[in-house]
């Protein structure tokens, strides 16, 4: 009995370590820091209303195969603001993509920018939110503040 106890729970805790080491390690951060068009591994929780927030997505271990990448940027009023879905096809054994998000003020608010740099940017302002999901499964919430 006692012995066969011992084989079930080797089996069990070897068959948990393969899950374990199964599992993509996913990353995700944020930054307005480019070089070229290309975010910098320069982590930020806190943004201007005119930066290009860049979402960085660092994924290790996923299959060699058609994947889909979903990301739902979240305003402070709890407004889905802008989806992004992107299919990609991992060759490597390490992924790296991103998505950014540009605010924009309305047409209508242009002219007073000239005088105040946050005019029209008002609904932007406070905490968002940032869900990332890779083939359905969200793997990550990352949340930030926009400033004006």
């Amino acid at each position: 009995m006692i012995k066969r106890f011992f084989i079930a729970l080797c089996v069990s805790i070897s068959m948990y370590s393969l899950l374990v080491y199964a599992t993509p390690a996913h990353k995700v951060y944020l930054t307005a820091s480019e070089r070229e068009g290309k975010p910098l591994a320069q982590p930020a929780t806190e943004f201007s209303c005119h930066d290009k927030i860049f979402a960085v997505i660092e994924i290790d271990g996923l299959t060699r195969d058609r994947h889909k990448l979903d990301a739902l940027w979240r305003d402070p009023s709890g407004k889905d603001r802008e989806h992004t879905a992107y299919e990609f096809t991992v060759h490597d054994n390490t992924t790296r993509l991103w998505v950014w998000l540009k605010l924009h003020r309305p047409m209508e608010a242009a002219l007073a920018a000239f005088m105040n740099p946050s005019a029209g940017m008002d609904e932007f302002i406070g905490e968002w939110e940032l869900r990332v999901a890779i083939d359905d499964k969200q793997v990550n919430m990352k949340s930030f503040s926009v400033l004006c």
